[in-house]
């Protein structure tokens, strides 16, 4: 579920998913084309391979693949896992109107749960560690995803870093300028409090590093606390532990 507005995984009703693209687009300037860069840094990784199988953890309403109409080959298949049925009806109905419903393969519920597969040529995760409660869980997260990969793939991850009350506010005033009422922007401050988001860019990538990721994050996107990196599973996959 890529969000980067704060709501809990409970959150993701009916309602909120209507409405859920057009929020974002409200609360992270540049999310289309943080979109495009992700589709264009894949394919730009993936050249010369025709049949990359691309894995997006918590696809949400699938906006984030829309990009890959004009990016990637038609032949790229694409699996999304979510826990939320309500994102995944607006998905489902959103790739079968652009024509890549046939290239998608939609999972509802967690990572750990989508059946074992081939290897991924590549993953991403957009806005959703923020949402995953537990720093055990996080890692656990992080490393089902490289589980998943073959050795060397790309892996883009994006994120909220850090806790600027500069920047918080400028999120706020943007916001508002927006239309959004004060009640909201009161219970949206109180949900930001009670996200674990990382505190800076170092504690993001010591994750990163814990979880097995151990090259250098390339940044690819940034809009004031949300950012994009590019990582690589390692070449030598961790090993595997039974239960």
């Amino acid at each position: 579920m890529h969000s980067h507005a704060p709501h809990h995984e409970h959150h993701f009703g009916a309602e909120h998913a209507a409405r859920y693209d057009a929020g974002t687009a409200t609360s992270l300037p540049g999310y289309h084309a943080m979109q495009e860069l992700i589709a264009a840094t894949m394919t730009s990784v993936l050249r010369g391979n025709d049949s990359a199988s691309i894995l997006c953890v918590g696809v949400g309403t699938a906006q984030e693949l829309l990009p890959y109409s004009r990016y990637g080959r038609p032949t790229w298949r694409f699996t999304g896992t979510d826990t939320s049925p309500h994102m995944l009806a607006v998905a489902r109905e959103r790739l079968s109107s652009t024509g890549m419903g046939e290239r998608m393969r939609l999972h509802e519920g967690a990572l750990h749960d989508l059946p074992t597969s081939a290897p991924f040529d590549g993953a991403q995760m957009v806005g959703v560690l923020h949402h995953v409660t537990g720093a055990q869980t996080r890692l656990e997260l992080l490393r089902e995803v490289v589980r998943r990969l073959k050795p060397g793939a790309p892996f883009i991850i994006g994120e909220s870093v850090g806790n600027d009350p500069v920047l918080l506010a400028v999120e706020e005033e943007q916001l508002r300028v927006s239309g959004v009422p004060p009640e909201k922007l009161a219970r949206r401050r109180k949900e930001l409090a009670s996200l674990e988001i990382p505190a800076s860019d170092e504690a993001f990538f010591a994750l990163l590093r814990e979880a097995g990721l151990t090259e250098q994050p390339r940044q690819l996107f940034a809009s004031l606390q949300f950012k994009a990196f590019l990582v690589h599973s390692p070449e030598v996959p961790p090993l595997r532990t039974s239960g």
